[in-house]
Parts: structure tokens; C-alpha cells; sequence
């Protein structure tokens, strides 16, 4: 939980931001078919 709460006071520079920004979404699923069976028990 410090670490987190922490985490409120990093300053990132103009071109991390610009980094940070321009990333692609995320896309497709997180878990395979196999594995969701193990997770819907």
C-alpha cells in the first residue's frame, strides 16, 4: 500500500508521457479457452 500511495508523487518527464501515450490499447483475450475452464469452476 506505501509503494502505491508512492506512486502519486512520480513526475514523469514530456517524453515519457509522449511514450506513455502513444502506445497501442491492449487487444485480444487475456486468458485462453483452457485456461478460462480452469477459472470458471
Amino acid at each position: 500500500m506505501e509503494e502505491n500511495t508512492a506512486a502519486d508523487g512520480v513526475k514523469l518527464t514530456d517524453g515519457q508521457l509522449h511514450r506513455l501515450n502513444a502506445l497501442q490499447p491492449a487487444a485480444g483475450e487475456r486468458h485462453n479457452e483452457a485456461n478460462m475452464d480452469s477459472i470458471d469452476r
